[in-house]
């Protein structure tokens, strides 16, 4: 049995000259590269960490977290604020 040729041999092998000038130049390079941050972000700066998917402080973060609907930076900020006031961190380093 001979071996059908694809219909679109023709159209894939032959590239419009259009085609062949785009691909010779060089593509223009950005000026600037796009922002990455959103709004939210802009002024801020990122305070985290990185833990073990397994560690139970995690998990229990986690699902703290997805009970009371509240967002990890919002738990985050409350649990900063705490620490600061539990070692008295404002009056201790001159703020």
């Amino acid at each position: 049995m001979a071996r059908r040729s694809s219909l679109l041999a023709p159209a894939i092998s032959e590239k419009p000259a259009q085609d062949a000038a785009a691909e010779a130049r060089p593509s223009p390079v950005p000026e600037q590269p796009a922002a990455r941050s959103s709004g939210r972000r802009t002024g801020k700066y990122h305070l985290g960490a990185y833990f073990d998917p397994a560690d139970p402080t995690a998990e229990a973060f986690r699902v703290l977290a997805a009970r009371t609907r509240r967002s990890h930076q919002d738990l985050l900020a409350e649990a900063i604020a705490e620490l600061v006031a539990k070692y008295d961190a404002n009056q201790q380093f001159g703020r």
